[in-house]
């Protein structure tokens, strides 16, 4: 008896062991499969000086997120950087461009388009957490930081 009791002893201990570096291997594999997603997901934003988020229109791009480079042309049409399909926004509706350390949206002349529900008709500075309106499409926009404690919004 007591020698089937230890026997049994012995394999529970190394059951466990066995149990516990599964349990370990996982966790490794797990942690270094999103590490890579993460790694991938930062060397493509890092190619963008900001983003825009969609915040209002239909109801299924909502969330939607378009990273922005130099120049950005947003509108309807398919030749646009940023395609946004809905009746209400003009084939080239506006362009967002970088200059001077800043970015900078230049309206159409034929569509409206709204900084922070007010009507633009110039060209006008954008800072971080700016509402933009195309139609009745609405974005939220974000820039990076270029330097620590300093933002495009200052």
């Amino acid at each position: 008896m007591e020698q089937a009791f230890e026997v049994a002893s012995y394999a529970m201990r190394y059951w466990f062991i066995a149990l516990v570096l599964v349990i370990l291997i996982a966790v490794i594999y797990i942690s270094y499969k999103e590490y890579q997603q993460k790694r991938q997901v930062m060397t493509q934003v890092g190619q963008f000086g900001g983003y825009m988020q969609i915040i209002a229109g239909p109801q299924e791009f909502i969330g939607d997120r378009f990273g922005l480079t130099q120049e950005n042309s947003i509108g309807s049409a398919d030749a646009c950087d940023i395609v946004l399909p809905d009746r209400t926004v003009a084939p080239r509706h506006a362009v967002i461009f970088f200059e001077d350390d800043d970015y900078y949206i230049k309206p159409s002349d034929r569509a409206e388009t709204k900084i922070n529900d007010r009507r633009a008709t110039s060209t006008h500075k954008l800072k971080t957490g700016d509402k933009l309106s195309f139609g009745d499409v609405s974005m939220r926009i974000y820039f990076k930081r270029t330097r620590i404690g300093i933002g495009n919004d200052h």
